[in-house]
């Protein structure tokens, strides 16, 4: 990698933290207040939280839709994504559904993990062909389902070892069979 790309990665990871307003940190410490989602549609809504459930499935631990994910998802691209991140997140959600409808001639929703699977794989390598995914609709979809399960009580919490103060920084600290890694 060369030096020019490794600034590049490393001003959209640390731009990433920074671009989202000090009040959505603050917010998600909040119980979700769901009368103030209002920029997708229902079945929007019910594909975001498929499409996140099946990132994050439900295991031993909580998946997406346990921690609140779509909601904070809707409420991050309603209040803090610009109008073409807001643009590029709906047209993704309705290439989801034009994928699915051609490949299964179903419903993203009424396809098997395995399919959605397989679908949501293909959508990932084929953005990966343009510009290493960077800026794609799954690549920022993805990043936002980590980012709120992981800062959400139950990913937090149970699906992490959440820590408030976790003792000293060590950079290579090893873990022990089956023990948590910490959320952030």
């Amino acid at each position: 990698m060369e030096r020019r790309e490794w600034m590049k990665v490393m001003a959209l990871s640390l731009g990433g933290s920074l671009a989202l307003p000090e009040s959505v940190f603050a917010q998600m410490a909040a119980p979700l207040d769901v009368a103030k989602l209002k920029f997708f549609s229902e079945p929007q809504r019910k594909l975001v939280g498929v499409i996140s459930e099946t990132i994050i499935p439900r295991t031993d631990t909580p998946g997406a839709i346990d921690a609140g994910v779509p909601g904070w998802i809707e409420l991050i691209v309603q209040d803090c994504f610009n109008e073409a991140d807001q643009k590029l997140i709906t047209d993704g959600l309705t290439a989801i559904e034009s994928l699915s409808a051609t490949a299964f001639q179903k419903p993203f929703a009424e396809l098997s993990t395995e399919q959605r699977i397989k679908l949501l794989t293909a959508l990932e390598q084929e953005s990966k062909k343009e510009n290493g995914g960077q800026g794609s609709f799954i690549r920022k979809f993805k990043d936002l389902t980590k980012f709120t399960y992981a800062s959400s009580e139950e990913g937090a919490t149970k699906a992490f070892d959440f820590q408030l103060v976790p003792g000293r920084w060590e950079p290579a600290m090893p873990l022990k069979p089956g023990q948590k890694a910490y959320p952030i």
